[in-house]
């Protein structure tokens, strides 16, 4: 297991492999020539930038700490493996999350590094070099901006919050009626509704205060993981869509910059789905 001095020697050596990193995804960034390969569905894209980044930070957190495991995306994706976490010490890595966003030139898109210790977020990292944005925190001292101690919000009520609502994920068609038809009761009553085409900087901007809720599923641990510590250390709330603790493994969540807030989202959630079961 970890202890409080090896969390500290991990966080620092995350945080250097990612800040060299962060030059990798600014080069694939700035280039007019990537190679962009489909991962099974038209929409689900990789380059050769991710697998570079992944690659750099598992070796150097491995030549590090030899007896930690690993939960990545691309490396899960050519295995094929089950996904299981367990109590050893875990990275949870998306080498870049937002690749469409990636190949297209748009500056939301970013490093995500999580470490699990008995199924608990210790550590998250999300980096967003295009805009010069680092997101860090360490469980139980706060989540930072730049270096800077950031807070959510606070936001209780539906119309003061501005809402964060991915309607690309519509593309599988079981959360596509659900998914537009939360999007007409959130803007019903919202101040708006923002789609960065990241979950992971969705809920970093949530930590920040830049928005106020966020509900997202049928992603992977490494799409929410180091974003739900964030927002945890930022005085903030996540649960699980279905309502109660939320499980990393299956991260179908609803995120919100406070418990009065999450609870009215999980609410119209809850409405929403009960209303569009009854008619089938």
């Amino acid at each position: 297991m970890c202890d409080e001095n090896e969390i500290k020697a991990a966080f620092e050596t995350a945080l250097e492999l990612v800040k060299q990193c962060n030059e990798i995804v600014l080069e694939g960034f700035r280039s007019a020539s990537k190679q962009v390969e489909v991962k099974g569905k038209h929409w689900d894209l990789v380059t050769m930038y991710d697998q570079r980044v992944e690659d750099i930070l598992i070796a150097g957190l491995r030549q590090q700490f030899p007896h930690h495991k690993f939960c990545a995306e691309e490396s899960a994706f050519a295995s094929g493996a089950k996904l299981i976490l367990g109590p050893e010490p875990t990275w949870i890595i998306d080498p870049i999350d937002g690749t469409v966003n990636f190949v297209r030139g748009v500056p939301f898109t970013c490093i995500s590094v999580a470490l699990a210790v008995n199924h608990e977020l210790q550590i998250a990292i999300i980096a967003n070099p295009t805009a010069n944005e680092l997101f860090t925190a360490i469980k139980g001292q706060g989540s930072f901006l730049n270096g800077s101690r950031i807070h959510t919000r606070n936001t209780k009520e539906l119309k003061d919050a501005l809402v964060g609502h991915e309607f690309s994920i519509g593309s599988y068609k079981p959360i596509r009626a659900a998914l537009f038809e939360r999007g007409q009761r959130f803007i019903a009553e919202c101040v708006g509704l923002r789609a960065f085409g990241s979950a992971a900087l969705s809920l970093a901007y949530i930590a920040s205060g830049q928005i106020d809720a966020y509900s997202i599923q049928y992603l992977k641990p490494w799409d929410i993981a180091a974003g739900a510590l964030l927002i945890q250390e930022a005085g903030g709330t996540v649960i699980s869509i279905t309502g109660g603790q939320y499980d990393i493994m299956k991260p179908d969540i609803v995120a919100a910059s406070s418990e009065p807030l999450a609870q009215t989202i999980l609410n119209i959630v809850r409405d929403v789905d009960e209303k569009l079961a009854s008619k089938e």
